[in-house]
């Protein structure tokens, strides 16, 4: 493995507080595996249970319904782990992972990963941390879908993302942003719904568009805009 990738691999959550030797142990699982842009990393209801480390690039998480329909669950950036569900409980993938770019990845086979969970404190404290976090996530998705409209529910998916670009400013830009059709995807509507809701917040001032970059000027004035839909 390449300095380059062994330090892109320390740098993460689940590496970053292990000693050196224990880090030496774990790492040595990891095999470097390159995606293109568009491949399928792991598909919905596969019998695989390998978990990924992504170290470059932005991959998606998402179900097709029969008909083709896209239901977008989240997107994944480098110091993320994939995989996990099915390699904690052996059971079929709860969701595709596609490269939305091209992506490298650290892949760990499943007995590996159960040893490093067995032997290593902090790398299980990382990987509870994430799980967490995704229950987080799913309960208010669950709460928004269940109490909201879609206009709601298109201003708070629009502000978390734009909170994860900002880091800690006050101005945010997507780049490049999601297209209509993926946030229609991430909110379980229809495109032609975004479009009009993003025309309004347009008109409104509360996003400016740059080419394929989406400006939020303001994170102060579009958290009103959502927390004023929520009283």
């Amino acid at each position: 493995m390449s300095k380059q990738h062994l330090d892109a691999l320390r740098s993460i959550p689940y590496f970053k507080s292990l000693d050196e030797a224990a880090f030496a142990e774990v790492v040595k699982h990891c095999a470097i595996r390159e995606y293109g842009a568009q491949e399928l990393i792991m598909g919905h209801t596969d019998l695989t249970f390998d978990v990924l480390f992504l170290l470059e690039g932005q991959a998606r998480v998402s179900i097709y319904s029969a008909d083709g329909q896209r239901v977008g669950f989240r997107d994944v950036a480098a110091g993320t782990i994939v995989g996990e569900l099915s390699a904690l409980d052996s059971q079929p993938r709860s969701a595709s992972v596609e490269c939305v770019e091209r992506c490298v990845a650290a892949v760990m086979r499943q007995p590996h990963f159960h040893a490093a969970i067995a032997n290593h404190p902090q790398f299980t404290m990382a990987v509870l941390k994430h799980l967490t976090g995704q229950v987080r996530v799913l309960t208010t998705r669950i709460f928004e879908f269940s109490t909201m409209a879609v206009r709601q529910r298109l201003r708070a998916e629009l502000l978390r993302l734009a909170e994860a670009a900002a880091r800690d400013k006050e101005q945010a830009v997507l780049s490049p942003a999601p297209k209509h059709a993926e946030f229609a995807a991430r909110i379980s509507t229809h495109r032609e719904a975004v479009s009009r809701e993003f025309a309004w917040l347009e008109a409104q001032g509360y996003v400016l568009k740059d080419g394929r970059a989406l400006k939020i000027p303001s994170l102060e004035r579009l958290r009103d805009l959502v927390h004023a839909e929520w009283q």
